[in-house]
């Protein structure tokens, strides 16, 4: 049993090692905080589709933080009628939050989307196939 745990290890360490030396990694190493560096030091297509891969993950947070927030909306403020009272001025204030916020998140992503298309079109003429 100790032998198939061992060969087991074997094959998950030498992924490990392939996948980092052949630079697999770099797309998830790329942060907020490095990605300054990552683009100037991007050379090769797969620095490049990196990038893109990085700005692909940041649009579809920002799609998902847009439509969070209109369902989060949604849930609060089920159509119910016309309200009238106290809480009308807050039921306004909040579909206005909803709209600008969602409206904000979704430019956001539109964004990420054509930094990940220009990165994606240097990585092809950096001699990626894709």
């Amino acid at each position: 049993m100790l032998r198939g745990k061992l060969s087991l290890f074997g094959v998950l360490a030498a992924v490990v090692i392939i996948a980092t030396w052949s630079g697999m990694g770099f797309a998830a190493d790329i942060t907020p905080d490095n990605v300054g560096e990552a683009v100037a030091n991007a050379k090769t297509a797969q620095d490049y589709e990196a990038l893109a891969t990085y700005y692909e993950a940041r649009a579809k947070a920002n799609k998902d933080r847009a439509d969070e927030i209109k369902t989060q909306y949604d849930a609060i403020h089920k159509a119910a009628g016309k309200r009238t009272g106290s809480d009308t001025e807050v039921i306004s204030t909040q579909r206005t939050f909803m709209k600008h916020a969602s409206a904000h998140y979704l430019a956001l992503s539109e964004g990420d989307m054509k930094m990940a298309k220009e990165y994606h079109k240097l990585a092809k003429s950096a001699g990626g196939g894709q």
